[in-house]
């Protein structure tokens, strides 16, 4: 359940950022200063291409997003399974952040540096 709603706020995520992240990298595209800012560029973008053009790319991003905090939230509830005290059952604020930890290095060398080293070598 917690890999589903880590899912969901992945999605969620993505559908709000992507605009603002597709505005971010047309800015810093940008060599010939045809944008004066953001709102400008936004609005040149929404004009010449439409209002969708401000979500191009959603489905990588959100697939990334999705996968991320899914073993992210996931592996956290696995790990503090694993860490909780076999005799009380409760969990320890030192074993809580180690469950954090690990579940936060996890999605880092399974999701995160994969897709981005695999995203941005497809376009150097």
């Amino acid at each position: 359940m917690k890999a589903l709603s880590g899912s969901l706020g992945g999605v969620m995520e993505a559908c709000c950022l992507q605009s603002i992240d597709v505005i971010k990298t047309r800015l810093q595209l940008d060599r010939s200063g045809s944008y004066k800012g953001i709102i400008h560029c936004s609005t040149n973008i929404t004009r010449n291409e439409g209002v969708w053009a401000l979500w191009k790319g959603l489905t990588p991003f959100a697939t990334h997003l999705t996968l991320k905090y899914a073993l992210r939230m996931g592996s956290n509830a696995v790990l503090q399974l694993v860490f909780k005290d076999s005799q009380t059952g409760n969990l320890s604020h030192h074993r809580r952040l180690l469950s954090g930890f690990g579940a936060g290095v996890l999605g880092s060398l399974v999701i995160v540096t994969p897709f981005e080293v695999g995203y941005f070598s497809l376009f150097n």
